[in-house]
């Protein structure tokens, strides 16, 4: 059996990936469609503005998963990478927590309806694992 290894190249290129795809099939699934799941209410998802607001965060998603993949092709200096990981993950480690704070359970404020409601949060705990294993990895590295 082949063992996983987190490099960094692969793994911001993988995760750069991830972002891009779960924007984009929200995107081709339609946004209120997706959000109507989270049992948003209808005059909410009527909104042009909530329209505009929903339709811009997952924009922002693609371009944040764009801009990890160049930072995993481009950094090539381990010292740098020790830095982006663990500020990459600092960050995720937020977007997680707003995405606990806002889903239907019982340390949620239940913003979102039903059980997909902690979906995307899940999803954040996986990616921050993968930048926890990322950095012990890259911190147990010598520069050469």
């Amino acid at each position: 059996m082949k063992k996983i290894q987190f490099n960094f190249k692969p793994t911001l290129v993988y995760i750069g990936t991830l972002y891009i795809f779960l924007a984009s099939s929200l995107f081709s699934k339609g946004l209120m469609k997706s959000m109507s799941e989270f049992e948003v209410p209808e005059h909410v998802l009527n909104s042009p503005h909530y329209f505009d607001a929903i339709f811009w965060v997952y924009v922002h998603m693609i371009v944040i998963g764009l801009l990890i993949i160049l930072l995993g092709i481009s950094v090539t200096e381990l010292n740098k990478q020790k830095w982006i990981s663990s500020i990459l993950f600092v960050v995720t480690s937020f977007y997680t927590y707003l995405d606990f704070k806002t889903a239907d359970w019982s340390y949620g404020n239940s913003l979102y309806k039903g059980e997909s409601s902690l979906a995307p949060a899940i999803i954040g705990l996986f990616v921050n694992l993968v930048f926890i294993i990322l950095m012990i990895v890259l911190f147990k590295r010598k520069s050469k």
